[in-house]
């Protein structure tokens, strides 16, 4: 079995927002998040709990990231940052934030060759999973980008993933294994997205009643990019946040 601390597992989510006391109160309202603050050298951190197990982290975007979108981004487990920044230049990808300290950690911002951007972790060893169904914990995490094919090998260059892809009428799916265990999605961008909606990771968070959960995000100011949609295992939305970070929220 695969653990949070298996390489090339995701193991965590963080959120860099313009406004992360709204976002707070946002999260914490509608998937019940337990929020603690913690003191770091480059500020603040906010780190969610849902039903006693961590779940993301939140942050107030820097300076030097004004003008940039808030966005959520998902970070898998390494055995060392340093080797795995120079693997993904040399596999197509590009590092966008050097390897750097924090407490107990060292994480790196990469970005794949389609574009879509994540973080390298290494730290302690994990235990358990950080994938879970327990309501407000992340269930899964997903890139859409415009090259399958070319995301595939980069992946499987990176973290030895196997990819399976099943393909209905409407498009292809593909589940990334990690030694037989289910670890990640993705999906190629759909043809009614324009140039301005970049490759990207994605995260699910999971809810106890999607359409309610839809309906209570309207309320705390959130907006709705894809309405509820029944999948063979549960229903799914896709929201934005009050600062407009988008996630997707499913309900099993």
């Amino acid at each position: 079995m695969i653990t949070a601390g298996t390489h090339g597992a995701p193991n965590w989510v963080d959120l860099s927002t313009p406004n992360v006391e709204s976002a707070i109160q946002f999260y914490r309202q509608l998937l019940g998040w337990d929020v603690e603050r913690s003191e770091t050298p480059t500020g603040p951190y906010f780190i969610a709990s849902a039903e006693g197990q961590q779940v993301a982290g939140m942050m107030q975007a820097g300076p030097d990231l004004e003008g940039m979108p808030p966005m959520w981004t998902v970070f898998f487990n390494v055995d060392d940052v340093d080797k795995m920044a120079s693997h993904v230049t040399a596999a197509g990808g590009s590092v966008l934030e050097e390897p750097f300290d924090i407490p107990e950690a060292r994480i790196a911002v990469v970005a794949d060759p389609t574009g879509a951007m994540f973080g390298l972790f290494g730290g302690p060893e994990i235990e358990g999973t950080w994938l879970t169904r327990r309501t407000g914990g992340a269930c899964w995490v997903e890139t859409m980008n415009r090259d399958p094919a070319t995301a595939e090998s980069f992946y499987a260059s990176i973290f030895d993933w196997k990819a399976e892809s099943e393909t209905d009428e409407y498009h292809t799916y593909t589940t990334f294994r990690l030694d037989g265990y289910p670890v990640a999605g993705m999906m190629r961008m759909p043809d009614n997205l324009g140039p301005e909606v970049s490759a990207h990771w994605g995260v699910y968070f999971v809810v106890d009643d999607c359409e309610a959960a839809v309906a209570d995000a309207v309320k705390l100011g959130g907006q709705v990019l894809r309405p509820t949609a029944a999948v063979e295992f549960g229903q799914f939305a896709v929201l934005a946040d009050p600062q407009g970070a988008v996630f997707q929220v499913m309900a099993f």
